[in-house]
């Protein structure tokens, strides 16, 4: 509760016009300062206190002496005022002669009732609205209706606030003015009981003029509905209720912002509503990949009968898979990334992504199953030689156990064992792991590893299915390469400096929705790292004799990813640098993305913070997958940089993964506010609301704490086009403003649509 007087420097006298202190009053503290002297409740030019003068109020006082009647049972107090003005926020001063004799008169209750409304600048309309409050609670002085009226002060005031949800602006505009009150909504067949009938009159007034302008069919409305008071209201209160509303609302008509019925009523133009669950995706673009695998993943694409997304997304992880450990990429002098990428395809069952996981990774298990066995023999022996080493240890320790063994000779085979490093079978990818495992797969393979799955299985055991608790540092670290180091009881220690992982998932949508729904897995940063790719369905619309993928140009792409593979880099990992213009481009990029962060990418902007380094990874993967190196003939290949063209190109498969993460997070209620408005929607068609507020909503909807949450959802449902807001008269700024109203979108009440 907030509002506006405006002090002298005097108390008790009625000679004075000069009020020039203002006070903003919001609690008992304040109030009790401004009433210590006379005041009055509006603003005056030069604070001279006259009709003339007036500039504005936030206040609305009236003036309760009792003076109509002897009889205490009828004296009211500010109680009964809470009661005619149901949820109305108010104040009250009690005044200088309150419960004291006063011209031979008993002592009664006497006060003044301070109301926060909307700012009013006209005084015609300010008196007006007196007038009105007054037919509706007819206790109070009609002497003190003009709009330059001031109050004594009292020494030691006392002094109550009344908080309330609407302000009296918001009480005599509402449509909805009955839905609070304590005997209910006054409809067709409910009786207005006495108490109530001067207060629900005047609003029906005001709501019928408001609706209908003042008319001869308003008027007959306000007459009809006037039959269900008990006993019913005389003509002339009837008369006085109706004329005060006319009154006001003529006055309300001359001020800026006013919307006449005809306008306010008219109904707008509806469209069908913006599905929340479905989206146009923009397609992979192909173009972007270097032209061998653009070839392939176009060509698997129409063999299999699939999007094309599924075979590029692929593509990309196929290439991390062959790149990752052996380079970096460097952004700026101190900052480096490395090029492994985790990537998620969602689809739903039957969409054929076994066959395409297994056509893009064919020339990896080639490799590697080549690789295996030339090195045979190699490996074979590696394992020989451990025994060997392992049992003359063993041999060792007995000796030394009963003081036998040479010292130095026991130094030299701990040496030995210490520096041995055996020859393992390559292995390029896993499959189903635990996270124990996969830290041991990256410790015994030089840190590198890729989880290639067309199951989601990883998540569950990430989220502790069999463990019991969550554990996933190993997909957090593997993916930055922050270093990892294990020590469990009875095990060896583990210590992986560099560790670069890459993930290929193909999963289905509910695999999606408990990944987006763990709390753990978006709050530690999991669900940011991964580049999301939903591709739109072809089931129903496949062909069954396609077309099959040439020799030439599978081993045109079998080529590309051998090579890749076939990168040894001697010592450290290879640096791949940015050309000016180049890096001129990302840091473009970055400065506009930067501030959509706050706003567009609110949603995802733990996803969008990783963006710009995913770019350069892409860029990097591009760069040197677009290139041939002959290992035969180059010991020092030609160094890599990305040029403008790569980076332009990294940045549109950036911006075709910002939107399919967008959808991805928003589609399986990652975005409360999405899983919210479906909630809304829904309890809107149940109970039939065509009309609302957002109190309203909060009413119906408990699971909704602030009113900022419900203001989001409403947001919300009017840019899909689900409700939209009614036109309101305008609002001056200062003073609670009117509650906005909603209507509801036909759209949402056919049973069709649902």
């Amino acid at each position: 509760m907030t509002f506006t007087l405006f002090s002298a420097n005097l108390i008790n006298t009625p000679s004075n016009c000069v009020y020039p202190n203002k006070t903003e009053v919001t609690d008992n503290t304040s109030l009790a300062k401004a009433v210590s002297k006379d005041y009055v409740c509006a603003e005056y030019k030069n604070s001279y206190r006259n009709n003339d003068n007036f500039l504005g109020a936030d206040c609305l006082p009236v003036d309760c002496d009792n003076d109509h009647s002897e009889n205490p049972a009828d004296w009211v107090t500010p109680d009964d005022i809470k009661k005619a003005f149901p949820n109305v926020s108010f104040a009250v001063h009690f005044s200088r002669y309150n419960m004291r004799e006063k011209n031979g008169k008993a002592a009664r209750p006497k006060f003044h009732v301070l109301f926060p409304i909307e700012r009013i600048t006209d005084a015609d309309v300010y008196s007006e609205m007196k007038k009105l409050v007054n037919a509706i609670f007819p206790y109070f002085d009609t002497k003190a209706l003009d709009s330059a009226r001031f109050f004594f002060g009292t020494q030691s005031p006392k002094v109550e606030l009344y908080p309330g949800d609407i302000t009296l602006s918001d009480y005599l505009y509402a449509d909805d003015f009955d839905a609070d009150m304590v005997v209910g909504s006054y409809g067709d067949n409910i009786v207005i009981p006495e108490g109530s009938r001067n207060s629900a009159m005047s609003h029906f007034a005001g709501r019928v003029i408001k609706k209908y302008g003042i008319t001869e069919k308003a008027h007959q409305i306000f007459i009809d509905k006037s039959k269900l008071c008990s006993p019913v209201l005389s003509q002339n209160e009837l008369k006085t209720i109706w004329h005060s509303a006319q009154k006001f609302y003529k006055k309300v008509q001359k001020q800026d912002g006013y919307i006449p019925p005809e306008q306010y009523n008219k109904p707008p133009e509806w469209e069908t509503p913006i599905p929340f669950d479905e989206y146009e995706l923009p397609v992979f673009p192909v173009d972007a990949l270097p032209k061998t695998i653009g070839d392939y993943v176009t060509a698997l694409a129409e063999s299999t009968q699939t999007p094309v997304d599924m075979a590029a997304s692929s593509a990309l992880a196929v290439i991390s898979v062959c790149m990752q450990g052996k380079y970096k990429i460097k952004a700026k002098a101190d900052w480096t990334e490395p090029v492994n990428i985790f990537v998620l395809d969602v689809m739903n069952p039957s969409e054929r992504k076994s066959a395409v996981e297994n056509a893009m990774i064919k020339p990896i298990n080639l490799f590697e199953s080549e690789r295996n066995s030339q090195n045979a023999p190699a490996i074979e022996s590696s394992k020989m030689q451990k025994r060997i080493l392992e049992r003359r240890q063993k041999a060792l320790e007995d000796q030394a156990a009963k003081g036998k063994a040479d010292a130095e000779e026991v130094r030299k085979i701990a040496e030995e064992i210490a520096n041995y490093k055996d020859i393992k079978p390559m292995k390029l990818y896993v499959d189903d792991i635990t996270t124990e495992k996969l830290t041991s797969v990256l410790a015994g393979n030089n840190g590198c590893a890729a989880i290639l799955s067309t199951e989601g299985g990883i998540f569950d055991t990430l989220a502790g299915t069999y463990s019991k608790s969550v554990n996933i540092d190993v997909m957090l670290k593997g993916y930055s390469g922050d270093s990892i180091r294990v020590d469990r009881i009875g095990r060896n220690s583990e210590s992986i400096m560099n560790p670069a992982l890459t993930v290929l998932l193909m999963v289905q949508p509910s695999v999606l929705s408990g990944l987006m729904q763990n709390g753990t897995f978006r709050g530690r940063g999991l669900t940011a790292r991964f580049l999301y790719c939903i591709p739109k369905s072809f089931v129903g619309m496949r062909k069954y004799r396609s077309k099959p993928v040439s020799d030439e140009i599978y081993r045109a792409y079998e080529r590309c990813i051998i090579n890749l593979l076939e990168d040894e880099p001697e010592n450290e990992t290879e640096i791949i640098t940015l050309s000016k213009e180049a890096d001129k481009m990302i840091e473009n990029f970055a400065e506009q993305l930067e501030p959509k962060l706050k706003k567009e990418y609110a949603d995802i902007a733990d996803w969008c913070g990783k963006l710009v380094g995913n770019i350069l990874r892409i860029s990097a993967l591009l760069t040197r997958s677009s290139v041939y190196r002959s290992h035969e003939f180059l010991e020092i290949p030609e160094p890599l940089t990305v040029e403008a063209e790569m980076m332009k190109k990294a940045i549109k498969i950036g911006e075709y993964f910002t939107e399919h993460a967008k959808a991805a997070f928003m589609m399986m209620g990652a975005d409360p506010v999405i899983h919210q408005s479906k909630r809304v929607v829904e309890t809107i068609r149940e109970n039939g609301i065509k009309e609302f507020t957002r109190r309203d909503i909060m009413r119906f909807c408990r699971n909704f704490k602030k009113a900022d949450d419900v203001q989001s959802v409403l947001n919300r449902l009017a840019d899909y086009g689900y409700i939209a807001e009614k036109p309101q008269e305008g609002y001056s700024g200062k003073g609670r403003p009117p509650a906005q109203v909603y209507i509801t979108n036909p759209y949402v009440f056919e049973k069709d649509n649902f």
